[in-house]
């Protein structure tokens, strides 16, 4: 008799190693029905790549976002969390600020921050210190104040409250443990979209729209949620602080964890690190395997909206379904030699991991993750090229996420 499969997303063994526990759980068992313990509960897990991106990660009517992408009912039904028609129009108000050029006006901002965090590395006597705090915390994290439209100079508690936020919505079990931090979070953003009201107001706009960027507002996706509608009517104040809350969480930890992993895995073995510096045509490739090999966020949820039979067995109305980007990350139909970080991976077929999602779900931010990952490589080998790894800090403690809170580097 076959023994039953086991899997615990929040044993020892699986928080430090991720890549091999969801990996051999794909393999054992691509849906996988985890019961309830006391402590965390019921769900049930998909690692098929193949199902993931077309019956997930799809317009599906029997997965629903609408409350949220944790393993308990999170903020619900507002913004981005949402379905279907309503979903896909919500997305534009973001999404067209983040056409291929404005991304590329990024670029230089970017190339700025990683110059003077590198300048700072460069101007410290004892050679070494902790990346994190050098270079992977404040490159995203002030990026997104940039964006965002809100001050840079507060990046550091917008860390924190991210970290809280992530921690208390994909952590703890506990319904609206989350609350407490929104009630620090809410009032600091209100107060930021308020001052742009006035603007407005001082103005005599009762209808702003687009062209007001840039003049009457400052360009940022704060003001364009502000001018933005969606199915022809503005957008609400929960509608704005659902697009601060996307930035706040999206726009640093992910990206932060994203350049942590790349530099370790880089550093870890100097080989890969000397390949990477005589062959720099291979930095986008390198970024691509980082987010397969050891995606920022291991998986997220959904919500049952019916009952439904998925590989034979019985899934109830509003069962949570985990669908496991990890996992998926290792599927060797798809990425052969799976377990193995590979620089030199084919760019077409790293770039099919599911680390950013797919399709409707597809993270917007994706593009300036990136950019920022690539730039901080470039700069690295231009200025850092004795660059070499220390150790690896503690893991960060949400179970969710993938990564580490420090990543004890030297050089020259």
């Amino acid at each position: 008799m076959t023994a039953p499969v086991q899997f615990d997303p929040f044993s020892p063994e699986a928080l430090a190693d991720p890549g091999a526990a969801y990996g051999a759980l794909r393999a054992a068992c691509p849906f996988h029905h985890r019961a309830g313990d006391g402590a965390n509960p019921d769900f049930y897990v998909l690692s098929d790549h193949a199902e993931i991106r077309s019956e997930v990660l799809a317009d599906n009517p029997v997965w629903s976002f609408r409350f949220g992408n944790a393993m308990k009912d999170s903020i619900s039904d507002v913004g981005f969390k949402t379905d279907g028609t309503f979903h896909a129009a919500f997305r534009q108000v973001v999404q067209r600020g983040l056409t291929p050029p404005a991304v590329r006006a990024l670029r230089p901002r970017i190339e700025a921050i990683v110059d003077e965090c590198i300048d700072a590395m460069l101007a410290s006597p004892e050679s070494r210190g902790d990346f994190y705090t050098l270079l992977a915390l404040p490159l995203p994290a002030r990026i997104m104040c940039l964006m965002l439209g809100a001050p840079e100079a507060d990046y550091q508690n917008y860390k924190r409250w991210s970290d809280t936020l992530q921690f208390l919505t994909f952590g703890d079990p506990e319904p609206g443990s989350y609350e407490t931090v929104l009630q620090e979070i809410y009032p600091h953003f209100t107060a930021l979209i308020e001052a742009r009201r006035a603007l407005l107001a001082q103005a005599g706009i009762n209808e702003p729209d687009l062209t007001h960027l840039g003049n009457v507002l400052p360009d940022d996706f704060m003001s364009r949620a502000l001018v933005s509608t969606v199915e022809g009517r503005r957008l609400t104040h929960e509608e704005i602080l659902n697009i601060c809350l996307a930035f706040l969480t999206g726009g640093q930890e992910t990206t932060t964890n994203l350049i942590g992993h790349l530099m370790r895995r880089l550093l870890e073995d100097p080989a890969r690190w000397e390949q990477l510096k005589a062959e720099p045509g291979l930095i986008e490739n390198a970024v691509e395997e980082s987010l397969r090999f050891d995606p920022p966020v291991l998986a997220h949820f959904r919500t049952g909206l019916q009952p439904t039979t998925m590989h034979g067995q019985d899934v109830p109305d509003r069962a949570k379904l985990m669908f496991s980007i990890c996992g998926a990350n290792r599927d060797p139909d798809v990425f052969p030699d799976p377990d193995s970080f590979r620089i030199d991976r084919p760019l077409p077929q790293a770039k099919q991991h599911l680390s950013f999602g797919a399709g409707v779900h597809f993270c917007l931010g994706a593009p300036v993750a990136r950019l920022e990952a690539r730039i901080v490589l470039e700069k690295l080998i231009a200025r850092l090229p004795s660059l070499r790894l220390l150790g690896v800090g503690e893991r960060v403690r949400t179970w969710m996420y993938w990564g580490h809170t420090g990543l004890d580097v030297a050089w020259d």
